[in-house]
């Protein structure tokens, strides 16, 4: 039976995950991210530590699971990313069966700038990657 192009992806700090996070606030398994038939999004925190917030119109609000907008803005730990890039990243490991991901550049808490790594995780920009070193 031919179940199609993938459609659930793994989010957090383990180098396995579909959009890995080198980040010590996002835990090993953080997240799931669902595409539904239509486009839809879904997105399940998967008991992490320091949880999973959306933020929306200026508000944060953490969730366990939820339908989520390709405009939200999302938080693992203490990482914020735009729902957009993630649902790029993952469109193309899709359509390119490959495991590279565009540079996302977003700020963090504080400030502080994050850049993908050539390994595919998510780092502190500037930084040498938790995940792979360089």
């Amino acid at each position: 039976m031919n179940q199609g192009p993938k459609s659930r992806f793994t989010i957090g700090r383990e180098r396995s995950c579909d959009i890995p996070i080198a980040d010590e606030s996002v835990s090993r398994l953080h997240a799931e991210l669902t595409i539904l038939d239509g486009g839809k999004l879904f997105l399940t925190d998967c008991h992490s530590s320091n949880g999973t917030s959306v933020l929306r119109d200026g508000t944060a609000r953490r969730i366990s699971q939820d339908f989520v907008l390709p405009s939200d803005r999302v938080q693992f730990g203490d990482v914020i990313l735009d729902m957009s890039d993630l649902v790029e990243s993952v469109r193309g490991r899709v359509k390119q069966a490959a495991p590279a991901a565009p540079v996302a550049r977003r700020d963090a808490p504080g400030g502080e700038r994050v850049e993908r790594c050539g390994c595919g995780a998510i780092k502190p920009q500037g930084k040498p990657c938790p995940a792979c070193g360089a």
